[in-house]
């Protein structure tokens, strides 16, 4: 292969034949919107807004079980369990009697009386309605005139048990306020994702979010950052967002690993090149212009916003029109390093007035 020639500004020219040969392609450098991205992971949770806990206001032993494992589908009316309750005994006892004695007063011509009973039997319905006992259990009580022994319990809201107090309900002695259901509606479903200090200034409540997973990186969701945590993590330096995903076919689970994006506002006429052309280091970034007939010349470059898939903004180092190496610029920054080797050799040669064969023959390097 011919050897490459480098000049004072780095550049570098190498054989249109071996250009090809080591597969370099280039992009132009444009002129785009572009928003910025927050790339991270997150784990899935239940949308804490719509998760209902099943508990009793009075107490009471339960007697037969409708549902009772975690993972069941629910529907909000379906009956989840049968309680025996003293207390409720009492209380529909209680209406029955003002019942039949608003009954026997309606007749009588006595209003106070009636007005009485009546107040009695309003009474007596709302401790029943605050004790969770429906309208249609009262209404079935009115029509039979007979005390249920058991009262049901229904599931108020559409969902999935997330969570059941115990193994086995049945038999099992409640208390008021005891948590014996735990149901989740799982239309939405919250992503827990942390956020690095260096984007936390851009991000902000509302902001849209994409949330993805491996298995299925084409398959997306979209959602928006609902609340950010108040604490950053000491260790890791990060700051937890939640995200609220819509989740209409209950595919997304609690618990799931995801990729997450967050997109910030957009900038307008930004100069934009593929990310690929970028060589990162710890002290500055580089690209590869390609400047015709072989010639690629290194550029320091100063980044922006990192945006939608393979595209960065550039502050400064370069302009709308030239051409960036996106592939084998690795191979050309090592033939730029073996030039600026050459470089500094032959330098010395003539500082020195040593003849340039005396001094160790650099390796050839091959293309």
């Amino acid at each position: 292969a011919e050897q490459s020639a480098a000049d004072d500004s780095g550049a570098i020219r190498i054989d249109p034949t071996q250009v090809q040969n080591i597969g370099v392609v280039s992009a132009a450098v444009v002129v785009e919107e572009i928003a910025r991205t927050s790339r991270t992971v997150g784990i899935l949770d239940y949308d804490a807004e719509r998760i209902t806990w099943i508990n009793t206001k009075y107490e009471g032993w339960i007697e037969k079980v409708h549902v009772n494992y975690v993972g069941q589908n629910v529907r909000k009316g379906q009956p989840l369990f049968e309680i025996y309750s003293p207390d409720l005994v009492t209380t529909q006892e209680e209406y029955l009697r003002a019942l039949e004695y608003v009954d026997s007063m309606k007749d009588s011509g006595r209003e106070e009386t009636t007005r009485q009973a009546e107040a009695l039997l309003r009474s007596a319905r709302e401790r029943m309605a605050f004790w969770d006992i429906s309208v249609d259990q009262i209404r079935t009580l009115e029509e039979t005139r007979t005390v249920q022994r058991r009262v049901t319990v229904h599931a108020p809201t559409d969902g999935v048990v997330a969570g059941v107090m115990q193994d086995s309900l049945e038999g099992m002695h409640v208390k008021s306020g005891m948590d014996l259901y735990r149901i989740a509606d799982l239309s939405t479903v919250w992503v827990h994702a942390d956020i690095y200090e260096s984007d936390l200034p851009w991000i902000r409540e509302g902001l849209p979010a994409v949330v993805s997973f491996r298995n299925d990186p084409e398959q997306v969701y979209r959602g928006k950052v609902l609340f950010l945590y108040p604490e950053v993590n000491k260790q890791t330096r990060t700051l937890k967002v939640c995200i609220a995903v819509n989740n209409p076919r209950r595919q997304m689970r609690p618990g799931m690993y995801a990729d997450v994006e967050l997109r910030g506002p957009k900038i307008h006429d930004a100069v934009i090149i593929p990310r690929s052309a970028v060589l990162r280091s710890g002290e500055r970034d580089i690209v590869f212009l390609d400047e015709g007939d072989g010639r690629f010349r290194p550029q320091e470059v100063h980044l922006g916003v990192a945006g939608e898939g393979d595209r960065i903004q550039i502050l400064s180092g370069l302009e709308p029109g030239q051409e960036v190496v996106t592939q084998a610029q690795f191979m050309l920054d090592s033939e730029s390093r073996i030039q600026e080797a050459i470089a500094k050799f032959m330098t010395r040669a003539k500082t020195t007035g040593e003849p340039a064969s005396d001094q160790p023959t650099p390796p050839a390097h091959n293309h």
